[in-house]
């Protein structure tokens, strides 16, 4: 009775804060069903005329509502079916029916504008907050993994917070940048990864709990829109916005444990004694180790390592009216890393506004600030963890670190990881600010005109100390430095949007005018040789030897002209017509602006009437888009200006400054241009709940950005010019499916990309070494080759005997080392001419498949990820079974040549090594297939609670559990140097790792 009443009282409340009267109420009930008569559990029911009174769906899809008296029409919505309106008359029991699979109805986001999927004449996939259910998102990219085909993600560092190197439709540049452009809320952003996988990536100032949805735009009529900045694709990143009804309140949390996947097995000290003896022999010297002692292993593998820790907790406001919406939200994510000292701390809060300030004028403004914080350790421990030796100690007898250790009677530097991990400093604080404020103005019913202006304000800074307890910091005197860099960028875009829809045609025009600047300013201070390491950094001037400060400024600008025509004829005829005109700072003052036009049409074939009348398909669809896209990002601000640099000179004995040009100008330069053809074929049977896309694409990149060699007379000895071209075709294809969707549910799809990279011409050269080459130089740039191209010597095994040096074009070997392939038509003696090809980073086809499956209040998600054909250049093999007995290897060496182990691949322990050559023994196959992630859920609606809660979604998921693969190192999913030039490297990288977490989802 007490409850009959409060509701009685809380109704007229609500009337009369719509200023109604209370005539008559009445209480509707009902069952809300998808098409096969399966309850609808969560299903939103509002009231039109009174959007803040409203309910949701039992377990059972029942609901009741007390509707007031200008109640006449209930809406219905529920995540992925269309909203049904329903009048209720007399109506006092109302039962609907919603769609559980409307694909052609769904919106999607385009750039500057939204668009019906049935009207998309160009390949975009989507992506909802749904789809990346179960994964431990740290980031907005890592989204995106094995989720949309013929994108690749890849790791470059488990590290918190560590950057990510994505392709889509495989790489366009050699110098140039190859990540995609992002699109967050409207405002442009390219986030360029560092040179190292240790980069932090800035996208983790962006939370993952605002996410409403991701598009990635891949063709060219999709991304043509963005002329100059849209060869590398587009992805659309859409904030979370409010809706009308009470206020709402979600809270969001969850911890998770992270081991890593695998270790590597290594030798103890007495096997490392025995080989570095057995080196020493070989190399014609005396043996150090006294093996008949049994010395002390230190595991520096489990010194470094430990059990890493995820807390996430997010808090969530939303509610309005039909004039005015709005959503608050605050997330705060904290991790510390598998390796001691590692750790990541966010913080970041958004709020979005939208306001009819008129019938005709509506203002929004998307607002987000963050910071992250990050410790980050250095290379030296996850290198030293492996290759010091382990019969050295952590400690000296007086407490101290270990520093030296003696080896062939000579004291020998030594950097303790341990000390790197415990004492080393390297803070970063990254600040954000992101936002937009826009003015819609509604001039007629179907033209409006729109103002954007946007604002990315990033601020880091960088505290640095390397201490006197490390051997490289007590050679120094310790050495300390602070950095810090800010960079604006700003928005303006002014855009006039025509929509209309006169009998069988329909037309979308966008015409647009946008400016886009940045500034970059950054300042550096260093001292060494401290008295201790009490200060650390925090006292430069403390230090005996303070190091020139450095301070830098760069800025770049972008004017452009935009247009896009939609025309559609009887909803089956699709045409876009997109170009825009970009003028741009970074490109010599001949070749500022350029257009990017791009063309596509489409037949929705299902709309046909000879096709319906087949009763075969539920959707027919055939697309083909070309058009011109380009790429500015990657090398600059300034790549076609004469710059100059500072230099110091010498005049009478005195030391003067001076300025030097540091390139060439270059008044022809300008941008990469990627020509792209795509047809799209896109199929559904059963009312949608088969569907089948396929896309078939060639891209053609000219006027690449290549560093090329120039006489030395000029004054330099290379210059940038756009200079040959590089070609991506393939195919992709995507399958989604509902097969049931009865009181159990299952849904799955599966994705598959085949892309086949060549580079089709270098400016002449059939053959380059890129100046920026990796270890060894064992990466190329070969005419007919993929980006990703090793170079080296292939092997055979080891020589057995004398006999067979003698007859080899390896006259200094000896038995037990590597035996070289003479390449055919050579000289009979192994030299730089015997190189081949020994393995490439590119994979033959990649992608990944999801399964859903619900039963009443349970949820599971099963994602795996799978990558075959690529292979990495494990640089750690070279490092880890170079048997010189100076650094710990693998056990891999235990099965070594010796004379009573003569057949074996393992060459012998010496101390005489050849120079640091490329070989096919580094080159792994590094196919897998990963359980990326599970997840299984519980969603509970108790009725008793009601008043305390909606709904709660309980959870325990697991990331990275199982993989199977071949390849020896932590991880097949890894690129060491981000780049495509140097792709496929695994050196020294922080690991990966796995992990469990349970979480709620709770709503108010």
């Amino acid at each position: 009775m007490k409850d009959y009443i409060m509701n009685r009282c809380l109704a007229v409340i609500l009337l009369i804060f719509f200023g109604t009267h209370v005539f008559s109420q009445k209480i509707v009930t009902g069952t809300v069903t998808d098409e096969t008569m399966h309850p609808l559990v969560g299903a939103t029911v509002v009231v039109k005329e009174a959007p803040s009174v409203g309910t949701i769906t039992d377990i059972d899809g029942k609901f009741s509502i007390e509707v007031p008296a200008i109640g006449e029409t209930l809406v219905f919505r529920y995540i992925g079916a269309s909203s049904k309106e329903v009048v209720i008359g007399e109506k006092l029991i109302v039962n609907v029916l919603l769609s559980n699979r409307q694909e052609l109805e769904d919106v999607v986001v385009i750039g500057y504008g939204v668009q019906k999927r049935s009207d998309i004449t160009g390949a975009v996939t989507s992506i909802k907050v749904d789809d990346i259910k179960g994964m431990n998102i740290k980031s907005i990219d890592q989204s995106l993994q094995g989720k949309v085909a013929g994108l690749n993600f890849i790791q470059n560092s488990g590290m918190p917070g560590a950057g990510s190197s994505i392709r889509i439709r495989g790489g366009n540049s050699i110098s140039g940048g190859n990540e995609p452009l992002y699109v967050i809320d409207g405002i442009p952003v390219y986030e360029s990864p560092s040179s190292t996988g240790n980069s932090i990536s800035g996208l983790n100032t962006i939370s993952t709990s605002d996410i409403e949805s991701i598009e990635v735009l891949k063709d060219a009529s999709a991304t043509a829109i963005y002329g100059s900045r849209g060869g590398n694709g587009v992805i659309m990143i859409t904030t979370k916005k409010g809706k009308s009804g009470d206020a709402t309140i979600r809270f969001n949390s969850s911890t998770s444990i992270q081991a890593i996947r695998k270790q590597y097995d290594m030798l103890d000290a007495p096997q490392y004694e025995k080989m570095s003896n057995e080196a020493l022999v070989n190399a014609g010297e005396t043996p150090f180790y006294d093996e008949t002692l049994v010395p002390v292993t230190t595991d520096w593998q489990d010194l470094a390592l430990r059990n890493g820790l995820t807390y996430s907790n997010e808090l969530s406001i939303s509610g309005g009216d039909d004039d005015s919406k709005y959503l608050i939200t605050l997330a705060q994510f904290d991790q510390k890393g598998i390796i001691s000292g590692s750790d990541l701390n966010k913080f970041s809060a958004r709020m979005n506004i939208q306001q009819d300030l008129t019938k005709k004028l509506e203002l929004s403004s998307n607002l987000s600030i963050s910071k992250v914080n990050t410790n980050r350790v250095s290379s030296t421990v996850y290198s030293g963890m492996l290759s010091s030796p382990p019969n050295i100690p952590v400690y000296q007898p007086d407490g101290s670190y270990t520093k030296h250790y003696m080896y062939k009677g000579n004291i020998t530097d030594f950097n303790n990881p341990v000390a790197f991990m415990n004492d080393f400093v390297d803070y970063n604080q990254n600040f954000r600010f992101l936002g937009n404020m826009f003015l819609n103005y509604k001039i007629t019913e179907n033209l409006s005109f729109k103002v954007l202006g946007g604002l990315d304000i990033k601020e880091s800074k960088r505290d640095y100390y390397n201490p006197l307890s490390t051997i490289s910091g007590s050679k120094v005197g310790g050495s300390a430095s602070v950095s810090s860099g800010r960079t604006e960028t700003w928005l303006n875009e002014n855009t006039l949007n025509y929509h209309v829809e006169s009998g069988e045609h329909k037309i979308n025009t966008l015409l647009g005018f946008t400016m886009q600047g940045s500034r970059y300013e950054s300042l550096r201070a260093a001292s060494q040789g401290f008295s201790n390491d009490i200060l650390q950094m925090y006292d430069l001037g403390a230090g005996l030897a303070p190091q020139s400060p450095s301070t830098s400024v760069s800025d770049w600008g972008l004017m452009s002209y935009i247009a896009r025509l939609n025309y559609g004829y009887k909803g089956k005829y699709l045409t876009t017509i997109t170009g825009r005109a970009d003028g741009s700072s970074r490109f010599g003052k001949n070749n500022r602006f350029s257009f990017f036009p791009s063309a596509a049409v489409a037949w929705r074939a299902i709309e046909e009437e000879f096709i319906k009348d087949l009763n075969v398909f539920s959707n027919l669809k055939f697309r083909l888009s070309w058009g011109l896209t380009g790429n500015q990002d990657g090398i600059g601000s300034y790549p076609g200006v004469a710059t100059m640099g500072d230099v110091e000179y010498s005049f009478d004995g005195t030391k003067v400054p001076g300025m030097i040009i540091n390139n060439p100008s270059n008044d022809d330069l300008k941008w990469e241009t990627t020509a792209q053809t795509d047809l799209g074929i896109e199929i559904g049977f059963f009312k949608n709940r088969l569907l089948f896309i396929t896309d078939l694409y060639i891209k053609n990149t000219h006027d690449l950005l290549l560093s090329v060699t120039i006489p030395a007379s000029s004054g330099f000895t290379s210059a940038l010019k756009n200079i040959g071209s590089i070609e991506n075709k393939g195919v992709e294809f995507t399958m989604i499916a509902t097969p049931v969707v009865k009181a159990f549910s299952w849904d799955f799809d599966i994705n598959i990309a085949f892309n086949h990279n060549e580079i089709l011409d270098l400016g002449g050269q059939e053959l380059i070494v890129p100046s920026n080459s990796a270890p060894n130089e064992s990466n190329i740039l070969i005419v007919g080759e993929s980006l990703g191209t090793f170079y080296g010597y292939r092997t055979s095994g080891t020589f057995d005997s004398w006999d067979e040096i003698r007859n080899s074009s390896q006259p200094s070997a000896q038995p037990g080392d590597v035996r070289f392939i003479n390449k055919e038509g050579t000289s009979n003696i192994i030299n730089e001419e015997d190189r081949y090809i020994i393995g490439n980073a590119q994979p033959l086809f990649f992608g990944g498949f999801t399964n859903n499956f619900s039963y009443k209040s349970f949820d599971l998600s099963v994602f795996f990820r799978y990558s075959y054909g690529n292979e990495l250049y494990n640089l750690n093999t070279f490092t880890l079974q170079d048997l010189t007995g100076k650094r710990n290897n693998t056990t891999a060496v235990l099965d070594r040549w010796t004379e009573e182990n003569r057949y074996t691949d393992i060459p012998r322990a010496t101390g005489i090594k050849t120079s640091n050559i490329a070989t096919d023994r580094e080159v792994e196959d590094a196919s897998y297939l990963r359980l990326k992630a599970i997840q299984l859920g519980y969603n509970w609606n108790p009725k008793r609670f009601k008043e305390l809660f909606q709904s709660i979604h309980i959870y325990i998921s697991g990331e990275n559990l199982l993989t199977f693969t071949r390849y020896s190192g932590y991880d097949p999913e890894v690129s060491s140097y981000g780049s495509n030039v140097k792709m496929g490297y695994d050196s020294s990288m922080y690991p990966s790792s796995k992990s469990v977490r349970i979480g709620f989802n709770l709503t108010f």
